[in-house]
This record gives structure tokens, C-alpha cells and sequence, in this order.
């Protein structure tokens, strides 16, 4: 009953996307802009002039028009900007980074740019379980993008933690001590590296898992990979004594398993009973083929009118006639 009610939404909801696509792909790049940059600001904001909600709302209706890469480039720069008042070394690093990430990946994936910043702010709000889900729809070369996510989040924990340090107003050290302290504080970090080997080999293995060609891979890779996070997480945390807050990491947690159910039933959910497996050839190769339809609701309207009136200029003036019957059904097939 509730995989019928899911598959009657996706329906409505997919008619209504094809109507309204414009405007929906707005909203969303508005909202996603907005978190991103609410997200910036509220984690470094050391730039009194930057640092403003109104600025943050700003860019995201700039953002809503444009490529949702763009949203990517925007939060670098207010990131640099705002590093920039911590030190000039800080705000440089942070461009260099950006600039590697773009000549390494997003110059040929530009378009997946959208998962580092969405893996940056699940870090800083401490849901790092619901980047799992992603892993349904994504491709394992992904992963690294979520590495680069993982590693933004570290140097802004970083800053975060050491601030009064890293400032070149207020320290004593110099430029390569500060340099040395930002990268040795964020390589010992032991929660930035158990995010980063913890996500980074459950989104490969869902990744991995749901392209098999097993039968319900996309839920088993997504089980698959829940637990491989959940165990290796607290292992990790055990064994490293590691302080970390597991009332927001069980939220997230929920809202992940909450958010691969609906998108197993909505996005991957396959007929394995009517699975076809044909065979055939050519001139040069002998193919087979695996083939598993959809589960699918098509919502279809029949229209009838039903009019009922008096004849006029009739030889029995008082006879009723039917010339249409009129009502509305809506089928589900």
C-alpha cells in the first residue's frame, strides 16, 4: 500500500516537474545556493562585511538563474573572502585548493560539482550518513568528489578550531608556521580522516553494488554500504577515542535510511519477477541481453459528458433524450 501510494506521487510529481521544470529547477538552485552559503557564513565568518544572511540570499537568487556549478564557484570565493580576514596566506590556500579540485575533476565533471558542497555542509552539520543515499544515483568515480567535500570541511574545522593561531593580525608565527600548523592540524585530525575512509569506501561500494548485476542490487548496496559506515564508524571512534556527537550522527543516520527507502521504491523499483533474458547475434558478436521493467502507475483521464435535455422542434416535446454521458474516472494501471 505504501509502495502504491510512493508510485502514485512519483506520477504526480513527474507530471507536475514536466509542466513547471523552469521554475522548480529555480527553486531548487535557490535553496541549495542558500544552504550552502548560510552554511559558509555561519561556520567562518570573520568578515564583518561578508557576513550578512542578506548577502547569503542574495547570491542564492543570482545562483537560481545560473548553472548549478556556479554555486560551487560563488562559495569558494565568500569562502576565500572570508579567509582573507583571518590571513592572506589562509584565503590563498583555499584558492589553490578550489583551483586543483577544478583542473583534477570538475573541469571534465562540472556538472558534480554540486556533491562537494553538499558533502561540506553534511560535514559541518554533522550528517555525514545522509551523503550515503547519493551513492544510489551516482557513479563510482564520484567518490573522489566526495573526498574533495570531506577535505573543505577539514580545513574549515581547522580554522574554525585555530583561528586566533592562523590569524596574522593576532599571531606571532610567521607565514610558514601558520601554513605548517593549518596542514598539520588538519592531517592529525583523527575524525577528518575516519570521515574520509569511512565515506569515502561505503559511497564506492554502494556505488559499485547498485551498477551489479544482481537481482535488488540498489537495496542491498545501500544496506551494504549503511552498515560498512555504521560499523567501521563506531570502530573507528573506539579504538581512536574519538568525542564525537551521536545524537546528530543518529539523526542523520535515520534520514538517510528515510531517504534510500523512497529513493529504492521511486527510483529503482524493478518488476525482478518479469525479468527477460534474451540471447542473439550478429555478424561479429553473440549478445545477451538481461531485462527487468519498471514498477510503474500510469495515471491516465477518460473524459465522458452526460447532457441531458428536451428536444426541440420534436413531435414529443416532453421526451427526454441522453446526448452524452458525462462523468470523470481516473484509472490506475
Amino acid at each position: 500500500m505504501i509502495k502504491k501510494g510512493l508510485l502514485t506521487a512519483k506520477e504526480v510529481v513527474r507530471s507536475f516537474y514536466a509542466k513547471y521544470e523552469r521554475y522548480v529547477n529555480g527553486l531548487i538552485r535557490f535553496v541549495f545556493a542558500l544552504a550552502v552559503y548560510l552554511t559558509i557564513l555561519y561556520n567562518a565568518g570573520y568578515n564583518g562585511a561578508v557576513s550578512n544572511p542578506f548577502i547569503a540570499v542574495g547570491l542564492a537568487l543570482i545562483s537560481a538563474f545560473l548553472p548549478l556549478y556556479m554555486t560551487t564557484v560563488f562559495g569558494a570565493a565568500l569562502m576565500a573572502v572570508e579567509f582573507l580576514s583571518v590571513s592572506i596566506e589562509l584565503a590563498v590556500i583555499t584558492a589553490v585548493l578550489f583551483l586543483l579540485m577544478l583542473l583534477l575533476y570538475f573541469v571534465f565533471r562540472a556538472g558534480d560539482s554540486w556533491l562537494l558542497m553538499f558533502t561540506m555542509v553534511m560535514c559541518l552539520w554533522n550528517f555525514p550518513p545522509l551523503i550515503l543515499p547519493v551513492a544510489l544515483v551516482a557513479s563510482p568515480v564520484e567518490t573522489l568528489v566526495v573526498v574533495f567535500g570531506v577535505l573543505i570541511y577539514g580545513l574549515v574545522a581547522v580554522v574554525r578550531r585555530d583561528v586566533s593561531a592562523l590569524s596574522s593580525a593576532s599571531s606571532s608565527l610567521s607565514i610558514g608556521q601558520r601554513v605548517n600548523l593549518l596542514l598539520s592540524d588538519l592531517l592529525s585530525s583523527e575524525y577528518f580522516i575516519l570521515l574520509v575512509i569511512t565515506l569515502a569506501a561505503s559511497f564506492l561500494m554502494i556505488s559499485l553494488i547498485r551498477r551489479s548485476k544482481i537481482n535488488h542490487a540498489p537495496l542491498i548496496a545501500i544496506v551494504a554500504g549503511d552498515l560498512l559506515f555504521l560499523i567501521s564508524f563506531l570502530l573507528g571512534n573506539y579504538f581512536l577515542d574519538i568525542s564525537v556527537n551521536f545524537v546528530t550522527i543518529g539523526i542523520g543516520f535515520l534520514l538517510n535510511i528515510l531517504v534510500s527507502f523512497v529513493l529504492v521504491v521511486l527510483v529503482f523499483s524493478y518488476d525482478y519477477k518479469r525479468t527477460e533474458e534474451v540471447q542473439f547475434e550478429d555478424d561479429e558478436y553473440y549478445y545477451f541481453v538481461k531485462a527487468i521493467p519498471k514498477t510503474a502507475i500510469s495515471l491516465t483521464e477518460k473524459r465522458v459528458e452526460n447532457i441531458t435535455g428536451k428536444t426541440k422542434n420534436s413531435d414529443r416535446p416532453n421526451e427526454d433524450i441522453d446526448v452524452k454521458q458525462v462523468f470523470v474516472r481516473r484509472e490506475e494501471e
